[in-house]
């Protein structure tokens, strides 16, 4: 039993070590993996814009939710694209990433985008100028942009959004509107209510929310 015993031991031990092992490696592989793909974003930020969208109904309706996509083409026909969801109401930037990809998914991430909202091309240094204006409103109000904005907004790159000749209106009715989404929390939709009515007073602001009490 003895004997049994050690062999045993003997081999948990081995299978830890090679388990330790295929860690160590899968860990190398992605470090090397995520640097590669920095340096490949780094350079695709090099290419020209390729094309740039906006939501035709940003301004005309009643929700100040769209998607605003700016993307560049590499010599290799690949395409870094950065998408931006604004909430040109309240919030400011809601979400963003930047993704280098082929040209293939690229146009399957617009097809998405299309089942939910209409696109229209626009120029690339009014896309700057609204993805901008919507994040400084919002932060005036107290309201950070998505995490991964500052990374998202690098597409941007020489883009001037001081050139651009259109004029944004941010909020709705002159007063901040916040619009409670499906996925908000009702921890944050009190926090939104709650940093509204410090920053702009009881009657400052407006929001259509599901909360008992406010």
């Amino acid at each position: 039993m003895g004997l049994d015993r050690k062999k045993l031991q003997k081999k948990k031990a081995k299978q830890a070590a090679k388990s330790k092992a295929r860690k160590a490696q899968e860990k190398k592989r992605r470090a090397i993996m995520g640097v590669g793909g920095r340096m490949a974003v780094n350079q695709a930020l090099q290419s020209p814009i390729y094309e740039c969208w906006e939501p035709e109904q940003l301004f005309k309706g009643d929700q100040g939710i769209g998607t605003i996509v700016v993307s560049r083409k590499t010599p290799r026909n690949d395409i870094l694209m950065s998408a931006f969801l604004l909430d040109i109401f309240c919030l400011g930037v809601k979400n963003a990433y930047i993704k280098l990809m082929s040209e293939e998914e690229y146009l399957l991430r617009l097809e998405h985008i299309r089942k939910h909202e209409s696109l229209k091309s626009t120029h690339p240094s009014c896309a700057r100028k609204l993805v901008e204006g919507a994040e400084e409103y919002a932060k005036n109000l107290g309201f950070s942009p998505h995490k991964d904005y500052q990374s998202a907004r690098k597409i941007f790159g020489d883009i001037e959004g001081e050139v651009c000749p259109r004029s944004f209106e941010f909020g709705k009715d002159g007063k901040p509107f916040y619009i409670a989404g499906p996925n908000d929390s009702e921890a944050f939709t009190r926090k939104v209510v709650n940093q509204l009515i410090k920053k702009c007073g009881p009657d400052g602001s407006h929001y259509l929310v599901n909360l008992k009490e406010i």
